[in-house]
């Protein structure tokens, strides 16, 4: 299972993630820029819809982004069992405005069998850090589904 579902994500590097059972992530429309077992890296646009209203990345949204990827580069793993965010801690360093390239990368800082931990970086063009999450993800004991 564990190099399936890392093989499976592999074939999906420089594509667009378009056929995911994510629907946040279908929707922020990231393109799949790296992978390797416990860690991704993705770019993505920042699109009209996802601004707040001065015109810059919301929160919510660079929330939403980091929890996907984290999500993602742990998903890289091929654990055999589900696991689900429990808590997700954000430092806001600087803003993307409206029509600015971003690129986000997870990482696994720890992959234990009950409880996780994550983090994920979301930069500009110039590689200045805007953001940086971490987040610890549970067991829930469920099988695995196929993302893609």
């Amino acid at each position: 299972m564990q190099n399936d579902i890392y093989y499976r994500l592999k074939l999906l590097e420089g594509q667009y993630m378009t056929e995911t059972k994510s629907k946040a992530g279908k929707w922020l429309h990231y393109k799949l820029d790296l992978v390797e077992p416990g860690y991704v890296e993705v770019s993505l646009a920042v699109k009209e819809d996802m601004t707040n209203p001065v015109g810059n990345l919301h929160g919510g949204m660079s929330a939403m982004i980091c929890d996907e990827i984290c999500g993602l580069a742990f998903y890289s793993l091929g654990m055999e069992t589900y696991y689900t965010t429990v808590n997700l801690m954000i430092d806001y360093l600087y803003s993307a405005p409206l029509g600015s390239q971003i690129k986000a990368t997870g990482k696994v800082l720890r992959a234990g069998k009950r409880i996780s931990n994550t983090e994920c970086y979301i930069y500009n063009e110039k590689g200045v850090i805007l953001v940086h999450a971490k987040s610890n993800l549970v067991n829930t004991g469920n099988p695995v589904f196929e993302l893609t």
